[in-house]
């Protein structure tokens, strides 16, 4: 397969019919025919590049770029797709939104994928380089096996506890993990009677502060309420 492709569409005959043709090429294609829909399939399939029409139902399409660069990052590619002419200042406000590409109908087919191929063409580095790391995407890098961790483009230091911390709810990832899990095997058994709830909130805190982009909002580490906490992927 050359990639991974969702088309948004609210149209039957134009979905498909896009389906169709990029199958043909080789592409794994899904189809969505809502914004809602898309963003749903987005957080589970991760395609490389979405084709999507600007005038969706339940969600535009300028909205589910927004929502897809806030909430997934720079590793999807995005064209956007017009059905009519409009003034400048929407075609100016899709690629301020994060759209890679705009197009306005009428388009050949044959144009459409040139700029799909561009686009995976562009893409396909960045996959490569987070190929070598145990979790990346666009705001966070780890590598466990050199003990790297990368936040914001640059190598943040954290401490022996605050990795191993990290490691641990990694190697569980999308599992709540208890607290008294981690006073087990992060601090160890023969700390486990000096370490509370408290000192592991204490922990979970300043690592938060040196790998969230908002640590008042975790993006990463996540609290379950009355469990622990979670390590999750956006």
């Amino acid at each position: 397969m050359d990639g991974n492709l969702l088309i948004v569409d609210d149209e039957d005959g134009i979905r498909t019919s896009l389906g169709e043709y990029f199958t043909r090429q080789g592409y794994s294609v899904s189809l969505a025919e809502n914004g809602l829909k898309a963003m749903e399939m987005i957080q589970v399939e991760r395609p490389d590049v979405v084709i999507l029409d600007v005038q969706l139902p339940q969600m535009d399409g300028l909205e589910l770029c927004n929502k897809i660069r806030h909430e997934v990052g720079q590793s999807i590619g995005i064209i956007m797709i017009s059905g009519v002419r409009r003034e400048t200042v929407d075609k100016v406000v899709g690629l301020e939104l994060g759209a890679d590409v705009y197009l306005t109908k009428p388009f050949e087919t044959s144009e459409l994928a040139a700029q799909v191929k561009a686009l995976m063409r562009r893409l396909r580095p960045q996959h490569l380089l987070d190929s070598s790391w145990d979790f990346a995407d666009d705001a966070l890098r780890i590598d466990l096996q050199r003990r790297l961790v990368e936040a914001g483009g640059k190598e943040v230091h954290l401490t022996r506890l605050e990795f191993d911390l990290l490691k641990y709810l990694i190697k569980r990832q999308g599992m709540p993990v208890g607290r008294s899990d981690l006073i087990d095997n992060v601090w160890g058994y023969e700390a486990g009677g000096d370490i509370n709830d408290g000192a592991v909130n204490t922990a979970v805190a300043k690592l938060r502060t040196k790998i969230e982009p908002d640590p008042a909002n975790p993006r990463y580490v996540q609290s379950v309420h009355g469990i622990g906490y979670c390590f999750k992927k956006t």
